[in-house]
């Protein structure tokens, strides 16, 4: 039973999502001062699986693009004061640390784009 447990502990390490150079961030962590999303997920998340790709080719295609990643069950405080009730959550903060836009839910590369335009975070 331990080694079972073991493998599956590796196997989550391991398996972890890949959102190439969009760095996971702590709540201790986030400063402003320029606009930004923030990708709100967690373990074992189908959906914000299904995101990491996407949201790694727009970081490598916008490199001045500020994208953080913030698993939940790190820091779920932080994802109550945010009101975070599903997941994925992409949150976009202008450069006073404001919200001035979310969207709950899968979304396509195409249209997070948009979004990231919309909001004032895409930059080349």
């Amino acid at each position: 039973m331990r080694k079972i447990v073991l493998f599956i502990m590796t196997f989550s390490i391991l398996s972890a999502y890949d959102f190439g150079k969009i760095p996971e961030i702590r709540a201790k962590d986030i400063t402003f001062g320029k606009p930004m999303m923030i990708m709100v997920g967690k373990t074992n998340c189908v959906w914000c699986e299904s995101m990491a790709p996407q949201l790694k080719e727009i970081k490598e295609e916008y490199p001045n693009t500020i994208i953080y990643y913030m698993n939940s069950d790190k820091e779920p405080m932080w994802a109550i004061k945010h009101h975070i009730l599903e997941l994925p959550v992409q949150i976009f903060y202008n450069s006073r640390g404001e919200e001035i836009g979310r969207h709950t839910g899968y979304i396509n590369k195409n249209d997070i784009l948009e979004l990231l335009k919309k909001s004032g975070v895409l930059r080349r």
